[in-house]
């Protein structure tokens, strides 16, 4: 990879794959569905009383409760946890003392006792203000370092019949948000990617040319869950507000009553030329009206990897292995586009085992009749209708091997944002104003933060893994964190 100004927020370890449109972190392995907190429920968190770098205590907890209202309020089709504010941590959680209440184990109601932190035993939710960077240095990010952790660390029920998450942590490091010159609005776009994975949610990798080029005036239509930050500038333009991407992703993983109803499903597969499935591709669906921003996306060939072949083939809710689901659609007209996980760091900080990341063929738009041997730029309109289900949408590849010379992605230049635009420039909230900050004179921050973190395999008997948030490769993430400089997150 490329050495790029990005920002890296990892995240944790229980299960892997995907389900069903978007990127989940904690797939159940019986069954390939995707696992969050109980819909609707409440997350009572515990707060770390100390600062957070130049904020206060008070700043730092008014930009997170603002983070969580946003996740909150995504989407009338979501039925989003809620957060509530259970009360301050006895202390001020430092090098000296945070065993008690992070770790990188994760472990079973079905046996709290062996769980590695008091916080997990008494099921306790930390959100932790690691001001001088130390908890991610010793504990969380020891091998490689990164700027914020966060996930799940306590699943009810057991290692082979898993439920909900009931217990997870958060830890922010005070050096990204020392410097005067780190925007606040950067400061809360981490606190947003951050929550993003502790409701349950993976990376998505959308519009990453824009990252693998360098183009920060394009930051604006990056989702809040994408994996890197682009040029110094998705941090601060769009991580705090909510992209369509991560909105489908959050009301697929916690469904209202009316999102099938709502909005529409494309369902089809990926081939190679010679009729074979392709795994481990991106498919992109993109409104014609707003094609940059209103844009979706999945990536093919995992869904069962957790769950038994089976599961697989009996519920209609999952798909063969070279098969795609992308729902939560509004109603619209689509095109539908593959293309390459372009950089084999950024599939692997998606999907830990992601062994196969290059496309066979090109990069290239679906048409109707789809066939090997077409133009990659040759493309018909999907019309989604309210609560319709487009079926066979299949994709074949133009060549059935991997060549030097594959076109790897779609140029964005290729779509034309419309002028009215979903996603807008600046949040809609001055969030330094509102906790007392005037940042005028100050200068962008572009380089704040570490590198990446470790993924460990893995345990024979915790077969629930996670999909992680690392750039490393081959096995499952340990921790969310946040990382700035050259990084995924």
């Amino acid at each position: 990879m490329s050495c790029k100004t990005a920002l890296f927020l990892c995240v944790l370890s229980l299960v892997a794959t995907t389900a069903q449109a978007y990127n989940f972190l904690y797939i159940d392995p019986t069954n390939g569905k995707p696992i969050g907190w109980e819909p609707g429920t409440t997350i009572h968190y515990y707060l770390d009383p100390g600062p957070l770098g130049r904020l206060t205590n008070d700043q730092a907890h008014t930009l997170l409760k603002e983070a969580m209202k946003i996740w909150e309020n995504a989407s009338p089709y979501a039925n989003v946890p809620h957060f509530e504010f259970a009360g301050y941590l006895p202390e001020d959680v430092d090098g000296g003392n945070y065993q008690k209440y992070v770790s990188l184990g994760q472990c079973y109601t079905n046996d709290l006792a062996s769980c590695p932190t008091q916080a997990q035993k008494d099921l306790q939710t930390v959100v932790v203000f690691d001001n001088d960077d130390s908890i991610l240095e010793k504990e969380l990010c020891r091998i490689t370092q990164c700027s914020a952790t966060s996930g799940a660390r306590v699943i009810s029920g057991s290692s082979q019949e898993p439920g909900y998450i009931v217990q997870g942590i958060q830890v922010f490091g005070g050096a990204f948000a020392s410097s005067t010159a780190t925007k606040v609005n950067a400061i809360i776009g981490v606190m947003t990617h951050e929550l993003g994975h502790l409701l349950g949610l993976a990376h998505t990798s959308l519009n990453q040319q824009a990252y693998i080029e360098d183009k920060g005036e394009l930051a604006r239509y990056m989702p809040t869950m994408f994996a890197y930050d682009v040029g110094g500038t998705n941090l601060e333009k769009n991580m705090v507000t909510l992209n369509p991407d991560d909105i489908a992703g959050i009301s697929n993983l916690y469904p209202s009553d009316n999102l099938v109803t709502q909005t529409g499903i494309i369902k089809g597969m990926i081939l190679k030329s010679d009729g074979s499935p392709m795994m481990h591709v991106n498919v992109i669906a993109r409104n014609v009206e707003d094609p940059l921003c209103e844009a979706y996306s999945f990536l093919a060939g995992r869904t069962c990897e957790a769950a038994t072949q089976e599961a697989c083939e009996n519920d209609i809710d999952l798909v063969s292995d070279p098969g795609f689901i992308i729902s939560g659609f509004p109603v619209g007209s689509y095109t539908l586009e593959v293309e390459e996980v372009a950089d084999e760091d950024l599939a692997h900080t998606l999907a830990p085992g992601l062994v196969d990341p290059f496309i066979s063929g090109d990069a290239e738009f679906w048409n109707e009749g789809d066939q090997s041997d077409e133009s990659n730029t040759l493309s018909t309109v999907i019309d989604l209708m309210v609560g319709e289900i487009k079926e066979g949408v299949n994709i074949i590849l133009n060549r059935s091997e991997v060549t030097s010379d594959r076109i790897l992605y779609l140029p964005l230049d290729t779509f034309i944002a419309g002028p009215g635009t979903a996603c807008p420039e600046n949040p809609s909230i001055n969030y330094a104003a509102l906790v007392g900050i005037n940042e005028d004179s100050q200068p962008v921050s572009t380089t704040n933060g570490g590198n990446g973190t470790t993924i460990n395999p893995p345990s024979e008997d915790n077969p629930v893994t996670t999909t992680s948030n690392t750039h490393k490769t081959g096995s499952a993430s340990q921790g969310g964190c946040s990382l700035i400089q050259s990084i995924p997150f």
